[in-house]
């Protein structure tokens, strides 16, 4: 996070948290991350880049169903495109459900091709194949994964928050 940005909320004493939480964040970050949290932090967008791929509104919209973060997620972790098959299996993994393979997996396809893929592509987050089944990231797909960390991050915290010692 921005350095100015720090000494004004060390100077206001807004910091609820003295560098727990925000020393494993930047921990995690790039450069690029930075820019991105610098960006959240300061509610204008600071690089030319960012500005031509999309606002923040725009990302935390996407990103505001779990759906579409399993979809990232698993799309950021690949090297290539992904198929619907290996997509819909990561996703499988995720779920815990009592619900029997064969029908979670029908579930989570329709889901993914009738709402969540669609909604990816058209804020161009994806490029989507619907007769090949394939899923390619775009220019725009990395500017998720910064609030996808810090997501995570969060999620660890509560785990381990909850789980008794």
């Amino acid at each position: 996070i921005h350095t100015a940005t720090q000494s004004t909320m060390k100077n206001n004493d807004t910091s609820p948290d003295e560098g727990g939480i925000q020393n494993r964040l930047e921990q995690l970050m790039s450069d690029a991350e930075r820019t991105a949290a610098r960006t959240l932090v300061e509610g204008t967008v600071t690089s030319p880049g960012a500005a031509r791929q999309g606002s923040i509104d725009s990302v935390f919209d996407v990103l505001s169903d779990p759906g579409r973060r399993y979809v990232l997620t698993y799309l950021l972790r690949a090297e290539d495109y992904v198929t619907m098959s290996e997509l819909v299996d990561y996703v499988m993994a995720q779920a815990e459900t009592g619900q029997s393979d064969e029908k979670l997996r029908d579930k989570i396809t329709i889901n993914l091709t009738h709402t969540h893929l669609p909604r990816l592509e058209e804020a161009g987050f994806i490029t989507y194949n619907m007769e090949r089944q394939l899923i390619m990231s775009t220019e725009k797909t990395p500017l998720a994964r910064p609030y996808l960390q810090v997501a995570l991050l969060q999620q660890q915290q509560l785990t381990e928050t909850l789980e008794p010692n």
